[in-house]
């Protein structure tokens, strides 16, 4: 009898175990895409967006996008919202200064998202 208990508890640990790593695992990739976000932000986005609190160099534009930090104030920006918004054009013949589609792939959206997502404040 004592014996199915100390496996079964060993069973428990191992399961809470495996859970708790999947969730540190999981972790450090989102912090992983979070920083390959910056560093494409940083490499493409600057030239119009302001893109973090250390940015290297303002944007060349007179009138420069958002700030990445306000998109991710915003309250109805999603990780949803972000992604269409940067998978399409904005840019009509009406609206010549609009963003241009920036022409990037699903995973460089992907990172760039999960970046400016990270600048959300937290809720109190």
């Amino acid at each position: 009898m004592r014996v199915l208990a100390t496996i079964a508890t060993v069973g428990v640990y191992l399961v809470h175990l495996s859970t708790q790593l999947s969730a540190q695992e999981a972790a450090q990739g989102a912090g992983a895409q979070v920083q390959r976000g910056r560093e494409i932000a940083d490499k493409v986005c600057w030239v119009c967006h302001v893109t973090g609190a250390d940015q290297q160099y303002s944007p060349i534009l007179r009138v420069p996008g958002p700030d990445f930090r306000v998109i991710a104030k915003r309250p109805n920006t999603t990780t949803a919202s972000l992604s269409a918004f940067l998978h399409t054009t904005h840019r009509t013949e009406n609206k010549p200064y609009t963003m241009p589609n920036p022409m990037l792939n699903d995973e460089t959206i992907a990172a760039v998202v999960s970046y400016t997502m990270s600048l959300k404040p937290s809720s109190p």
